[in-house]
């Protein structure tokens, strides 16, 4: 990694990302973090969103990658400081590239490891200079656009657990024609990854764990222990047990788990079903309801009855990609030179899941042939205390059932092991072209508008991503399934394990496809040169005209559409566009020059008018103000101003309500913290529709999974956003080969997009813990079952997109390289010694998740958790040191991630309310993760050089945790998750 604390003192102006002005031999004001070549190589590159996400700048993006086994899914995306992928431009060559859906993000999947020349990162605020989207950044890959040869390179890379390969072969070709005025590139690209099961992976990644109370001789950081029961009135610790991780699985289980009944001689049953229940077994059935042995019913219990989802799903997903890339440029002159940019890919990626479950409530014929004459009877007595017409919808069927008609409406969950896992392939097809023509003018004046250059084209580019299904269920299907038609024997016998048929099977199965399609359309003119002269030099100027528009579509088939389907997640179709026209500017002038103490001082300044088609937006300013402070060769300061915006994009304008399932916890069920089971919470858990008798109950929360419906808005405005940044850079005189950047950054966004109280999670906290008023719009958001209390369909907890919230982030990024020689080597020539390292210290990380409500805030700076959600470490940094003698290179890497938090202790401390005592929680500090990488590459004669290595050399584990992971028992996205890794690679140049 090369920091950008390395000065440039070149006879040519550079263009850096973070200013369309070229710098003349100083480093750029605004920080910009460089990752070249040499570093893509050494860390066994082969997806460059992995090797980026690393770097401590970005935080894992936990429905994106190689680990995120989620629908949508399938693409990887960049998370620059936490805000989200949709914050941070992505640029290449400097121009916007293809949207890969309707949130308008790039999937980084396309972007070829092998043509990258380097990839620059610009912390803050960049929408004066970029126009929207750039709230906490740009990324900017620079391509090898001018390559002159022929050159093949392939690499292997495998895990050391399961030996599961990944392929890639790149073929680059360029070269010159018509006497050296033009140049050619052509690059092909193919990656070949398989897929690693969290069955296959064993170990950690098999169980699906949760917190609980166990012995202290049987927990284990990966397996699940025994449980310990806890008497009335003690804590877990004080009944000899600790708190650590149990089976958590789910309760919709493949023999079928049947609840909503009152239970036996409570004062919601009868005589009648009290003798019923007797005779079936069932008399001391409870909330969880009960299940059946073969023939013969029981009661359900957990967590032996729960079913483990884990061995089945993806821990790695699998991955084929075909890539074609072209640049051509030709000289005509030297005013006009004419380009060419074009890309296509294809990618898909594969998710697998655990069987679908179907939940809810379901009507059954009282004398349903695959019952017992005792459970017959149960659902007579239920048939008969029914209190008038009662509706029940599932999917695009709703039906009625009266008292004594001889139906029963009975709870089931089941798994449905029969109709087989979840499988979603994802084919993803990006086309994007640009061209244009650029050149110099000349001067317009020996004084005034000198050395001018223009830069005029249009980009164009669509993307087609189509899921393909199997593995769902209709619920429609399903509850037509269980009845009787026209007296013969329901298709649909549940009542068991292995009781459905390959009929029943056949009748509720269904599959289901997704279309999305996204086209962006860019026009820009940009004139750059010097203004004027000032003493201290002429005052560099860069001015432009752009025109963007937007269009995606998303189109779900009536499956989905309709919410008849169990398995994937149902969907509105989503369609619109956003369109804008800019001007902008930008200037930088030089106040001193070769003084005392002020070998240069210059000032830069940028603005950017758009005008948005938008009702909610309009026209809007985004502007920038910075200085740079040069003392001498070896001191220069620098600090910039940024304001910028981020307009709504097509999915939060036009998204149609979709149905959403994520991990959390129901506040009112056992799984709430011991601590938060308060009487106050009862009393709102009643007041939400909990039956008094099922609060904190585990009838209430049968998942660890609640579903939510989120939707677009066509009044959403702009996020706006203000970033600060001072910084040192020190390169001393008296030091040789030393670099060091120190940048401070704060970045503040008011009228962030999210859904309601800014998520699930939070939205059911602002309920019950924080606002804690059943009359508020978090509490009129969520939907119960009024016999079981939990969270239910058809809505579950519904939130809309609304300019709700706000994120704060500030910190200190520390980027430095020495480089020095020495004589001694294995080879002739002396060694050289290059040593890097890139680090952030993050001093705040703050969410507002209404800023109504200003101060209710969550201080996640050092936590983890479902509030806070990825870990975002106070300290986060990579390290290399590399040792090159002649043909041979040797390379240490240290990837390191600080110690954090559960927010389940720290949100409640920081607020100034009672946390949770730390052995109360399981897992509540994960300590600081360091995994050491080692590589090398060796030249060999005839322009072949082989290079490979190993990472995670220690084959650690990623940390453990329980109910909040976010999936695999840990945080995929942050922590290495395969173990060790090894990767063996060959490059030859002709």
């Amino acid at each position: 990694m090369a920091p950008n604390a390395a000065p440039i003192e070149a006879d040519q102006p550079v263009v850096v990302t973070g200013s369309r002005l070229a710098r003349r031999g100083f480093t750029a004001p605004t920080p910009v973090t460089v990752v070249d070549a040499e570093e893509l190589k050494l860390s066994g590159t082969q997806n460059v969103e992995t090797l980026l996400n690393q770097n401590p700048q970005f935080i894992g993006s936990q429905n994106n990658g190689p680990t995120a086994n989620t629908v949508p899914g399938g693409t990887a995306t960049l998370n620059l400081r936490g805000f989200g992928a949709q914050r941070n431009l992505v640029l290449v060559n400097g121009r916007r590239f293809a949207i890969s859906g309707t949130d308008g993000t790039t999937d980084i999947n396309t972007i070829p490891a092998a043509l990258l020349k380097r990839t620059e990162v610009v912390t803050g605020g960049s929408s004066a200079v970029y126009g929207s989207d750039a709230i906490t950044g740009v990324v900017n890959f620079i391509m090898r656009d001018d390559f002159d040869g022929v050159e093949v390179s392939t690499q292997k890379r495998w895990d050391g657990h399961t030996a599961t390969p990944t392929y890639t072969v790149d073929l680059t070709l360029g070269g010159n024609f018509a006497d050296g005025k033009g140049n050619a590139v052509v690059s092909l690209d193919y990656l070949n990854r398989g897929s690693i099961t969290r069955g296959e992976r064993g170990g950690y990644a098999f169980y699906s764990l949760s917190d609980g109370c166990v012995t202290s001789a049987s927990w284990s950081d990966d397996k699940p222990g025994t449980p310990q029961s806890v008497p009335s009135g003690q804590t877990c610790v004080g009944a000899g047990g600790r708190m650590g991780l149990v089976s958590g699985g789910s309760g919709d289980i493949p023999a079928g788990r049947f609840f909503g009944i009152p239970t036996y001689g409570s004062a919601q049953s009868n005589p009648g079903l009290d003798a019923a229940l007797l005779a079936a077994g069932l008399q001391s059935a409870g909330a969880r309801g009960f299940t059946f042995d073969g023939a013969q019913a029981r009661p359900a219990l957990t967590p032996k009855d729960d079913y483990n989802l884990g061995p089945e799903n993806y821990l790695i997903i699998p991955q084929t990609r075909w890539m074609a890339n072209t640049f051509i440029h030709y000289d005509f002159n030297e005013k006009v030179t004419a380009y060419l940019e074009a890309h296509f890919s294809n990618n898909v990626v594969n998710m697998q899941l655990a069987p679908t479950n179907i939940n809810g409530n379901f009507l059954l014929n009282v004398n349903n042939p695959h019952l017992s004459s005792q459970m017959q009877e149960v659902l007579r007595q239920l048939d008969m205390r029914e209190t008038g017409p009662q509706s029940i919808t599932q999917g695009t069927l709703t039906y009625s059932t009266t008292p004594n008609d001889g139906l029963a409406v009975l709870g089931i969950g089941r798994r449905l092991l029969e109709v087989g896992d979840r499988f979603n392939s994802s084919e993803r097809n990006v086309f994007r072209t640009a061209f244009g023509i650029r050149g110099n003018l000349g001067n317009a004046s020996d004084n005034f508008l000198r050395d001018l250059n223009y830069d005029l084209y249009y980009s164009y580019a669509r993307t087609q991503n189509t899921d393909s299904q199997r593995g769902s269920a209709s619920r429609s299907r399903y509850a037509q399934a269980l009845l009787s038609q026209n007296g013969q024997a329901p298709v649909l016998d549940v009542f068991g394990a292995d009781s459905i048929s390959a009929a029943g099977a056949a009748a509720i199965a269904i599959n289901s496809t997704n279309v999305q399609t996204a086209q962006q359309q860019v026009v820009v003119a940009n004139l750059s040169g010097e203004a004027f002269d000032l003493p201290a030099g002429p005052v560099d100027f860069n001015a432009g005209f752009e025109w963007r528009h937007n269009e995606a579509r998303y189109t779900p088939d009536t499956f989905l559409s309709s919410g008849d389907v169990s398995g994937f997640n149902a969907a509105k179709p989503t369609g619109g566009s956003v369109a804008v026209k800019e001007v902008y500017g930008e200037v930088r002038a030089p106040i001193l020059a070769d003084l005392p103490f002020a070998r240069r001082l210059n000032v830069n300044g940028a603005f950017r008018y758009s005008e948005y088609d938008l009702k909610g937006v309009g026209g809007v300013w985004t502007y920038s103000l910075g200085a740079e402070w040069s003392l001498n060769r070896s001191i220069t300061f620098r600090s910039q101003f940024q304001h910028a915006i981020r307009a709504p994009n097509v999915g939060e304008l036009y998204g149609g309500q979709s149905l959403q399932f994520a991990s959390a916890t129901d506040p009112c069920s056992s799984r709430a913290p011991s601590a938060q089971q308060t009487v106050a919470v009862r009393t709102l858990c009643e007041a939400t529709g909990v039956p008094s008798a099922a609060v904190f109950g585990t009838g209430v929360q049968p998942n660890t999974i609640i579903g939510n419906t989120i939707g677009g808005n066509p009044n959403v405005g702009e996020e706006q956003s203000d970033t600060y940044t001072f910084g040192a850079v020190f390169t001393p005189s008296f030091v040789p080969g030393l670099a060091v950047a120190i940048d401070w950054y704060s970045i503040e966004l008011d009228g962030a997009i999210a859904p309601l109280g800014g998520g699930l999670q939070n939205t059911l906290n602002l309920c019950y813990t924080i606002i804690a008023d059943a009359n508020s719009e978090f509490c009129k958001a969520i939907t119960r079952s009024n016999t079981t209390g939990e969270i239910t369909s058809p809505n579950y907890v519904v939130t809309t997109n609304a300019n709700t919230g706000g994120i704060k982030t500030s910190g200190i990024d520390v980027d430095g390289r020495y480089t020095f020689r020495t004589d001694w080597g294995l080879f002739d020539g002396g060694s050289r010694f290059d040593l890097g390292a890139i680090w952030t210290y993050t001093d705040e990380f703050t969410g507002t998740p209404v800023q109504a409500l200003p101060h209710l805030k969550n201080y996640c700076v050092g936590a983890y958790g479902p509030t806070c959600g990825q870990p975002i470490p106070q300290w986060k940094g990579v390290s290399r040191i590399t040792w090159k003698n002649g043909p041979l290179t040797l390379s240490l890497r240290d990837r390191y991630i600080g110690k954090v938090t559960i927010d389940r202790y720290l949100l409640p401390k920081r607020a100034g309310g009672t946390a949770p005592a730390l052995e109360s929680l399981t897992r509540p500090v994960i300590e600081g993760q360091h995994y050491f990488d080692l590589s090398f590459a060796y030249q060999l004669p005839a322009h072949v050089e082989i290079y490979g290595g190993v990472q995670n050399i220690a084959d650690k584990d990623p940390p453990v945790v329980g109910s909040s992971q976010a999936n695999a028992n840990t945080w995929a996205a942050t922590y290495d998750v395969e173990g060790r890794v090894f990767f063996l690679g060959a490059k030859v140049n002709f």
